[in-house]
């Protein structure tokens, strides 16, 4: 480097400040990696609220009930249906006796003691003895599945969180009515992952792939990202495209909304910047001359 170039850059560092290394980085903020406002499957009165904003919540965390007096009846009458076995020990019974009879009556037919028609009735009554157990048993599978139904339709009624997160906000108080056209409960986010969406300049991008780990800044500190999406298109007015990075935070240390910057990246303003300076210290005369 001559004295010509090492003090023209000296000069653009002094001109841009101290300003310069966050423009010479792709700036953007910190966002929850999911955030999601869960609604209620179903329309219903608020029975209650399981969770306040604030509580740390585990997938599948039951977050609120809707009323289910009705439906919760409804199981116990089905449950009761279904355990009563009343009418299969009865059926079997008889059955077990047909089979026993028509048994006898085939052994005294053998012996020339019993005639055609009587074996005939007693295997038409075994048969319908037989037709007696299936018939209870179809009945006890229907109630079962009906048991089954009335307890989907209460789960139904409890709105659950699809993800490891952290309640945010919450929509709806107990005895407030959940209607079709507002069914939304509460937001839940996750903060164990991080997700920056940087803007950064289309032809940079063949630089990065999916899956790819880049240097991110964060309050000075430097840390890992995995790029997980580049926009296959570019904005028509910044020629910039979106690229989605993730940022572990299982420890918590991070939060939601802190600057970042992707390392090595510079913006199009800041590279625009840096070339008019240059430009305009190349081309100007020393004074005097």
């Amino acid at each position: 480097m001559n004295l010509k170039t090492f003090l023209l850059s000296v000069t653009i560092c002094v001109l841009l400040g101290p300003s310069t290394f966050a423009q010479e980085n792709i700036k953007a903020f910190t966002e929850p990696y999911r955030s999601i406002e869960i609604a209620a499957p179903e329309t219903g009165t608020i029975a209650r609220l399981s969770v306040e904003e604030g509580d740390q919540i585990k997938a599948g965390t039951v977050l609120a009930n809707l009323n289910e007096e009705v439906l919760a009846a409804s199981l116990a009458v089905a449950k009761e249906a279904t355990a009563s076995k009343g009418p299969l020990n009865s059926a079997t019974a008889d059955f077990q006796m047909q089979q026993e009879r028509h048994q006898k009556i085939q052994g005294l037919f053998n012996r020339r003691h019993a005639s055609q028609t009587e074996v005939d009735r007693a295997k038409a009554q075994l048969e319908m003895a037989a037709a007696k157990v299936e018939s209870v048993e179809d009945d006890l599978r229907v109630k079962t599945l009906e048991m089954r139904r009335i307890e989907a339709q209460l789960e139904q009624r409890r709105v659950r969180s699809p993800i490891d997160g952290l309640v945010t906000e919450i929509f709806k108080e107990e005895g407030e009515f959940v209607s079709p056209n507002d069914p939304r409960v509460m937001t839940v986010v996750q903060l164990n992952l991080l997700r920056v969406i940087f803007s950064v300049p289309q032809n940079e991008t063949s630089r990065l792939k999916v899956n790819q780990s880049v240097p991110v800044l964060i309050e000075g500190k430097e840390l890992n990202g995995i790029v997980k999406f580049i926009s296959p298109t570019a904005d028509a007015q910044s020629g910039t495209c979106r690229v989605k990075i993730q940022i572990d935070n299982s420890e918590l240390t991070l939060s939601s909304g802190q600057a970042c910057y992707l390392k090595g990246f510079a913006s199009k303003r800041s590279r625009r910047r840096v070339a008019q300076t240059s430009t305009s210290l190349s081309t100007s005369k020393p004074p005097g001359k």
